[in-house]
Order: structure tokens, then C-alpha cells, then sequence
């Protein structure tokens, strides 16, 4: 299971680029990933779940994080960004997953999709993030 979840986050990562880029819904994503080398060593429910709660709750996800950037989002790669909304779902509303499991995960695909120093960038802004940036839950 932790295996298909790690390729479900390189699947998000992916989906989540193709949304930012090409604004498209859900279900064009999905077929798209369909054709991706990793779909089938992904939980492909999980990749959905994350795909949904990031894409239609981006604002408040967006919002939730900013205080913790260094700069306007607006200066975030869509990389970034996606691995930051998928850590926010994770962190959020997947209250299974450890938030260090998430961190680990997230700075990994960082490195894997990321810029050269992209995952020491994600690394900081959910350090930060987990520290007291984010909204108190109810």
C-alpha cells in the first residue's frame, strides 16, 4: 500500500501540473493519467481523493499555506505548487498519514520534479506551516 500511495502522489503531482497549466476538471485529468507508465502501480482511488480535494478546494488551500511563503504565490512554480496543495490535502483532511510521512513524501517529489533546490523549499514551507502557520482546526 505505502508503495501505490508514493505513485499515486507522482500521479497527483502530474494531474495537478496538467490543471494549472491547461485548466481542465477532474475527469480529463484522470484520462490522461491513464496513459502514464506509473497508473498502474498507483492506488488509483487515492490519486482521485487528492485530485478532487486540491483541485476544488485550491483557494482555501492556497490560503491556508501562503502565510508561510516567502514570496507571492504568483512566484511559485506549478511544481511547487502542486506538491504543496497535495500536502495540504495530506495534512489536512488525510488524517491517517503522519505529517512526517507527508513532509518525506512531498520533498521527495520535490526533488524528483522540482528545481535544484525546490525540495529544501517545500522542506521550509511546511516546517514552517506545521510550526504555526496554519489555521487552527475546529
Amino acid at each position: 500500500m505505502k508503495g501505490s500511495r508514493r505513485y499515486a502522489r507522482i500521479l497527483a503531482v502530474k494531474g495537478l501540473y496538467h490543471w494549472q497549466i491547461n485548466e481542465v476538471d477532474v475527469e480529463r485529468i484522470v484520462e490522461t493519467l491513464l496513459k502514464e507508465e506509473e497508473y498502474h502501480k498507483a492506488d488509483a482511488n487515492y490519486t482521485r481523493d487528492i485530485l478532487q480535494a486540491a483541485i476544488h478546494q485550491a483557494d482555501e488551500h492556497y490560503r491556508n499555506i501562503e502565510s508561510c511563503l516567502d514570496r507571492p504565490l504568483t512566484q511559485i512554480s506549478p511544481i511547487e505548487k502542486a506538491i504543496l496543495l497535495i500536502a495540504m490535502v495530506e495534512l489536512n483532511e488525510i488524517s491517517e498519514v503522519p505529517f512526517k510521512v507527508v513532509i518525506n513524501e512531498c520533498v521527495e517529489l520535490a526533488k524528483q520534479f522540482g528545481g535544484t533546490d525546490g525540495h529544501k523549499y517545500i522542506n521550509g514551507v511546511l516546517d514552517r506551516y506545521l510550526k504555526g502557520c496554519r489555521e487552527p482546526q475546529s
